[in-house]
């Protein structure tokens, strides 16, 4: 089984440390499974990190060897994980968020129920379909809130294959819209200023991002107001934080239909973000960012394989979980498929990540370096001393040595994995951020309001 949340930051998890928030179900997958504390997506080539990273997540392959997703998704000759088990004589369903295309899902899914072929929009009211074999697809509305319908479709769906007369092995994908915006938990108003009281900042928490990244007017940074003032990033905060609790619930639900089956010990279940997210982080608050808070995804792997409630460290891709299902599964890798076999540790010595052609960075175990090519703006944090990447090190003459060496380090990376993109600096751009200039703009568009 694999479980996808959408915009879900890897430190939003009680068993990742954080305190106040309620996620139980997935806690629980961590403390009988393994937590992958150094999972990352790799970026992205356009602006909706969300496509890309879903892509990878089902083709196995990396940004570096399939840079044009929205390309790709149109024609791609390279086998896809549920594919491969489908062709194997496993049963394949779909429920939830797909964001590979209609041509994708046919060539993976026998079925799906209450699928989305799209990317957002309303928790309650967003046009699904449910997909018979005979693809006599029938569309409606959702009928209960997001998360609640996913989970309760999924649930149906392992009843069905644990009491029809199919007896073939099955794979259920289970996709979330939540908790991306628009962030409307099911909660009421009250709850959600009750809620926002309690939220503690991160101490990375900015009102307005130093600089221009590149990327500072998207739709996404447009969701809260500039200056970020706290008491707004405390809501913000709080109606991701219960998304993400309802969402939790609903998870629970899934996994106890296992159990009552008695399906658990012998099904492999991974749950992954398909990225992070600022919520304030740096004074941003999308993806659109080679932050930790935006890279690193939460993953939690648990069933045959999988066991001891142990948390891993060494370096891991979301690219990285199709071979890992396939070898479960005992079904050969295809050679298309860039990732690794997360059974076994992965001897990564740090990972390479990017954001368009605006953004490139690198981190090992301690040092972290990011580079903005149109400002000619480095970055140098050294993670064990500022995890929250608070102390920016570039700028300091006396780090001038350490600045160089990874400045080189970030170069050499590029070359080994492939990433030929042409970043050669004509005219530095200003760095100046115009924040009043900014809001101004916003409050001329109507996308940022709830």
């Amino acid at each position: 089984m694999f479980i996808v949340a959408d915009d879900h930051r890897a430190d939003h998890l009680g068993c990742a440390g954080r305190s106040g928030i309620e996620t139980a179900a997935i806690d629980a997958l961590a403390a009988r499974g393994v937590r992958f504390d150094r999972a990352y997506c790799q970026g992205s080539t356009v602006p909706a990190v969300c496509l890309p990273s879903r892509a990878r997540m089902i083709s196995g392959r990396s940004d570096w060897t399939t840079p044009d997703w929205r390309t790709t998704l149109r024609r791609a000759d390279f086998p896809l994980w549920p594919e491969v088990l489908r062709g194997a004589g496993w049963r394949t369903h779909h429920v939830g968020k797909w964001h590979g295309g209609r041509p994708w899902f046919d060539r993976c899914f026998e079925s799906g129920s209450s699928v989305l072929f799209g990317g957002m929009g309303s928790h309650t009211t967003l046009p699904v379909v449910d997909v018979d074999p005979d693809r006599a697809d029938v569309r409606r509305r959702l009928e209960a809130y997001s998360s609640d319908e996913f989970a309760d479709r999924a649930a149906i769906f392992i009843d069905a294959c644990a009491t029809d007369d199919d007896d073939r092995p099955f794979v259920l994908s289970l996709s979330f819209t939540a908790p991306h915006d628009p962030r409307t938990p099911p909660d009421g108003e009250d709850v959600i200023r009750d809620r926002a009281r309690t939220i503690e900042l991160p101490s990375n928490v900015l009102p307005v991002h130093p600089f221009d990244n590149g990327e500072m007017t998207i739709r996404d940074e447009e969701l809260v107001a500039w200056p970020r003032t706290p008491e707004a990033l405390r809501e913000e905060i709080a109606r991701y934080d219960l998304m993400i609790e309802n969402m939790d619930r609903g998870i629970g639900r899934v996994l106890a239909t296992l159990d009552r089956h008695g399906l658990t010990e012998d099904t492999l279940v991974v749950f992954a973000g398909d990225h992070g997210l600022a919520l304030g982080s740096h004074g941003l608050l999308g993806k659109q960012n080679l932050y930790e808070h935006s890279m690193r995804s939460p993953v939690v792997i648990a069933g045959p394989g999988f066991p001891g409630g142990g948390t891993r460290d060494d370096f891991a891709y979301l690219h990285d979980l199709p071979p890992t299902i396939l070898a479960a599964a005992g079904v050969e890798i295809p050679a298309t498929m860039d990732g690794l076999d997360l059974h076994h540790p992965t001897s990564r010595s740090g990972v390479l990540t990017r954001y368009r052609d605006l953004q490139r960075a690198w981190r090992d175990d301690r040092w972290k370096v990011i580079w903005y090519p149109r400002i000619d703006r480095w970055q140098v944090f050294d993670l064990a001393a500022d995890p929250d990447e608070r102390v920016d090190l570039a700028r300091d003459p006396a780090n001038a040595a350490r600045v160089s060496a990874m400045r080189r380090t970030l170069e050499r990376a590029r070359a080994e994995q492939g990433d030929d993109a042409m970043l050669l600096i004509d005219r530095v751009e200003p760095e100046v951020f115009d924040a009043d200039a900014a809001e101004a703009a916003r409050r001329t568009k109507d996308h940022w309001k709830r």
